[in-house]
């Protein structure tokens, strides 16, 4: 728990008690979602350590600790929780019926359970759907590269809840296979594991790679990334976080202000507002970041009109 003992001197009506619920890393780092989501509180009136209390749990990187901590998180009495992810969010409706959750960055919150419907969530579950944009991110990297057919899809297994795991890669696969990609599934337990798994992939004539933004591997992608370069493998990414440490083509909606945004439906549910009434806000809009840095240690020549219409060239 963050900041409880710098509140008690306050009343208790005044302190507003909101849980934070992610899949987490296996070091325990704080998730980068949550300070643009305390900065989002803050805009509103709510202050850690003087009106506010946080209770950050997670599963230290493995979905299969998240039940535990989610039933811990409610029996602690929090008043919302907020999640990231679609898994944690899962989990935590499981949890409790009760609770009103707010869902910070979720893909898909109809067609995996987690609402009714876009408009009237119903049930105690709502929040900012996300759009990871995988199948643009695919046509970018056709674009920018029509010679390349063998891709691989890296991704940190312990990240999945149980059942999830399966959907999403069917997911993935149909979204390159329309594009004509042949997709190569690289499963990891940890960063360690990155470099034997690309080290395999590129004997086998890997060109391309998927990086999935999940917690693990976002958190390491400064190992990632200068992985993929030295195995000369074209990196595409759908978190924004990754352009800088050296992605070669990132796409995707601003997942840090999707947290500061969702500070705005806490604060509704916290004045009295019910989350199956507060319909589910959707991105409006996509960032692409080049790296033409990347583009040149491939010697890869970005065509001219994705430069032309990227929000961001880092060079």
């Amino acid at each position: 728990m963050v900041g409880a003992t710098a509140v008690l001197a306050q009343p208790a009506s005044q302190v507003r008690h909101v849980g934070f619920f992610w899949i987490g890393t296996p070091d325990g780092a704080p998730s980068p979602s949550l300070a643009p989501f305390l900065e989002g509180m803050r805009e509103r009136g709510y202050v850690e350590g003087r009106n506010l209390v946080i209770d950050a749990r997670d599963g230290r990187g493995d979905a299969a600790r998240l039940g535990a901590e989610a039933a811990a998180l409610v029996a602690s009495g929090v008043e919302v929780i907020v999640t990231q992810g679609s898994g944690p969010t899962a989990v935590a409706k499981q949890a409790s019926s009760r609770v009103p959750i707010v869902f910070g960055a979720a893909g898909d919150p109809v067609g995996r359970g987690l609402v009714a419907s876009l408009a009237r969530p119903g049930g105690n579950v709502t929040g900012r759907a996300i759009d990871l944009g995988w199948s643009k991110a695919y046509e970018i990297l056709r674009e920018a590269a029509p010679a390349l057919r063998r891709v691989g899809l890296l991704y940190h297994v312990q990240s999945f809840p149980p059942g999830y795991l399966p959907i999403f890669l069917a997911e993935r696969q149909a979204a390159a296979a329309a594009l004509g990609f042949e997709l190569a599934l690289l499963p990891v337990s940890s960063v360690d594991d990155v470099e034997p798994a690309l080290a395999g992939f590129a004997r086998d004539g890997g060109q391309a790679l998927i990086v999935n933004g999940d917690p693990v591997l976002m958190t390491g992608r400064g190992v990632v990334l200068p992985l993929a370069l030295r195995y000369r493998l074209a990196s595409v990414c759908t978190d924004l976080r990754f352009a800088r440490a050296g992605c070669l083509l990132t796409y995707g909606d601003d997942v840090s202000d999707s947290f500061r945004q969702a500070a705005g439906t806490v604060d509704r549910i916290l004045k009295g507002a019910k989350p199956a009434d507060l319909p589910i806000e959707q991105p409006t809009q996509f960032t692409l970041i080049v790296n033409t840095k990347t583009a040149s240690a491939l010697s890869l020549t970005i065509p001219p009109p994705i430069l032309a219409r990227a929000d961001e060239v880092i060079e």
